[in-house]
């Protein structure tokens, strides 16, 4: 979407969080799309109805050219509607789906309150008063459908009933202009109750939003748990994508536990977690496995040799809560993922280099597999870490 249509969709909803945006959008798309073909269904009907029962002696645009016009746009909208957009997918395209539709919306506003105006005008008297009552009824359903996106609601509500209702007031006759009376009271009623709604969705996603993170956050540390891992790695975004595991386990932590007492040993966790986090750059994933494992996933490039020399240097030489240091083992794996399976036998692979870690002594770094490079071999044996290979 264009810079311009997002600004113009964020003022359509300006108490809309961030941080729930795109999950608001794919909610209002999708509603949307469950709810406009029975709309569209019932507009196509009654526009081949209008061709061939209206009134002889109408004219002819607005007997056929009309109804015409608005059925072509009521089929070609059902086709639209019945695609697979994918919009949980790429939330980008329920933005731009619900930003067409407002205009698409608008379009049927004028065609409509045309064809209404114009009916009325050459109608007898005695037989006027039906179209502005139909015209408000499809007004009325439409800025229900549109409901998730105010602007595009308040722009057909407007469109459809302020012109007729107006007409109506100062060119009817008094029944007509009590009719119009109610029908703009109908349209700001209508306006209370998609403002009440919209309310009501946000507060739902936004409690969802809550729980989910919840869901995905370790209680004590802050980070990502296992589950939030797990999701990540499902995203259709890493699907074929090369991926680095850096999996950390403190070493000895057991001993931590039983001298100093586990809420010591939680401040210990929690303090590895800051250090583990500040060392994930952007793009990877710091999470925390269980227990006093921990690690970090990301794209190829940035999961290396180095950067957990780095990590293993400044846990080492960090303050703990317990005035000791402490050591870690860093186990490191590489792999493409290309389904479940795949992510697990990369977890498996780096699991079995953390064992080779400890199994050599611990306070150290391995690799999975053969990582070609006895180049960064040298390198991170010139920084006293141990790789196997």
């Amino acid at each position: 979407m264009s810079r311009w249509t997002d600004r113009l969709l964020e003022r359509a909803i300006p108490d809309l969080p961030e941080a729930i945006r795109d999950d608001y959008f794919v909610h209002a798309a999708n509603e949307l799309q469950r709810k406009a073909p029975w709309l569209f269904k019932a507009m196509f009907v009654n526009s081949l109805i209008a061709m061939f029962a209206g009134a002889p002696e109408a004219h002819w645009v607005v007997r056929y050219v009309l109804p015409g016009v608005m059925a072509a746009y009521c089929a070609m909208s059902i086709v639209v509607l019945r695609n697979d957009w994918q919009f949980a997918e790429k939330p980008w395209r329920a933005r731009k789906f619900m930003f067409e539709s407002s205009v698409s919306s608008v379009f049927g506003a004028v065609l409509c309150t045309t064809w209404c105006i114009l009916s009325w005008w050459v109608a007898p008297v005695e037989a006027r008063l039906h179209f502005p009552i139909i015209l408000a009824m499809g007004g009325l359903a439409t800025a229900f459908c549109l409901s998730g996106v105010k602007l595009g609601s308040v722009a057909n509500l407007f469109v459809d009933l302020v012109p007729i209702a107006l007409l109506m007031i100062f060119m009817g006759t008094h029944a007509e202009a009590a009719a119009a009376l109610s029908l703009l009271m109908a349209g700001v009623f209508q306006m209370v109750m998609i403002d009440s709604q919209q309310a009501r969705v946000i507060q739902l996603l936004t409690l969802q939003d809550k729980a989910r993170h919840q869901a995905q956050t370790d209680a004590l540390t802050g980070l990502a748990n296992r589950r939030a891992v797990l999701e990540l790695v499902q995203t259709p975004s890493l699907d074929q994508s090369e991926c680095g595991l850096m999996l950390i386990d403190i070493d000895h932590f057991k001993y931590i536990n039983d001298r100093f007492g586990h809420e010591v040993g939680d401040q210990v966790l929690c303090e590895i977690a800051e250090i583990i986090g500040s060392h994930a750059a952007p793009g990877v994933m710091p999470a925390r496995m269980g227990g006093e494992e921990f690690a970090l996933f990301g794209p190829l490039e940035l999961i290396s040799g180095p950067a957990g020399l780095a990590l293993l240097q400044d846990i080492r030489t960090s303050a703990m809560p317990h005035g000791a240091q402490v050591t870690a083992s860093i186990g490191v794996a590489f792999g493409r993922l290309e389904c479940e399976e795949s992510w697990r036998n990369l977890y498996r692979k780096a699991d079995s280099a953390l064992y080779e870690a400890k199994s050599r002594g611990r306070n150290r770094l391995a690799f999975a597999g053969e990582i070609n490079a006895q180049a960064e071999m040298q390198e991170l044996d010139s920084k006293d870490a141990s790789v196997a290979a």
